[in-house]
């Protein structure tokens, strides 16, 4: 997990930083590595707008090549622009530099001072892929607090939910009941990636988690340090988790009104 300072605007200087920080999860043996929410652009509305890219061009192009170099497998919250719009979006990429899944934010923030969806199209289908046979379900920050998205993923059979996030500091107690409520709820890994530094009005509040599928936290960053926070899913542990506790055998969905 890269947990990073973002240039607000300053796309090449991020995708420096990002395959800087690939590099470094392929000396530390890593098998993938996951970078925050708008990890090219920074999150700040207009300037994404004024600086996002096609998948075709820019960031993307130059994290599919390292990728492939290296033969890592990397998952990376960037923009996409699109001829209908500018997407939220997340990049899964193989060790082989091929896109395996591409997810658009569905749940798009409407408070001040963020206003997504006065800036941003929304995406319609939820974030789920098989990554080395590992089956992962991707969520965007905000969605974080929508247990419905987490719950649907993991009945999909999610093993790994993989949280790219811009955070605010102001509300840091929530991000990290969240991230291991989202665990322990549905016994699921959650690897909840978050930025540091400021912009749009925000600090941001780092404190990255890896958080196993019993509520325990693996590992965690600081609230101000970039780092590269490295963790091992176990999937065994999911197993005996689930037969210790057996929620998903225990639920009742016929009682379960969401409504609309």
């Amino acid at each position: 997990m890269a947990q990073m300072d973002i240039l607000s605007g300053g796309v090449k200087e991020n995708t420096k930083k990002m395959v800087d920080f690939i590099v470094q999860a392929k000396e530390r043996g890593c098998d993938l590595v996951v970078f925050p929410e708008m990890s090219d652009t920074g999150y700040d509305m207009p300037v994404i707008l004024d600086t996002a890219s096609t998948w075709d061009n820019g960031p993307v192009v130059k994290l599919r090549e390292t990728a492939q170099k290296l033969q890592i497998n990397v998952i990376a919250g960037v923009s996409r622009r699109t001829s209908v719009g500018v997407y939220n979006g997340v990049v899964v990429i193989d060790r082989n530099g091929g896109i395996v899944h591409g997810y658009h934010k569905t749940h798009l923030i409407t408070a001040e001072p963020m206003l997504e969806h006065r800036f941003l199209q929304a995406g319609e289908a939820l974030g789920f892929f098989e990554l080395e046979g590992v089956k992962i379900g991707v969520m965007t920050c905000y969605e974080i607090r929508f247990p419905e998205i987490a719950r649907t993923l993991a009945l999909k059979g999610t093993e790994l939910l993989v949280i790219p996030a811009a955070w605010p500091m102001v509300r840091l107690p929530h991000w990290q009941g969240l991230a291991v409520a989202r665990a322990i709820e549905n016994q699921v890994y959650v690897a909840a990636v978050n930025r540091i530094g400021n912009g749009t009005g925000l600090r941001f509040a780092g404190t990255s988690l890896l958080v196993g599928p019993y509520g325990e936290v693996i590992t965690s960053g600081t609230q101000i340090h970039e780092d590269l926070l490295v963790g091992k899913i176990e999937r065994d542990r999911i197993n005996a988790v689930r037969e210790q506790i057996k929620v998903h055998q225990d639920r009742r969905p016929e009682l379960y009104d969401l409504g609309p």
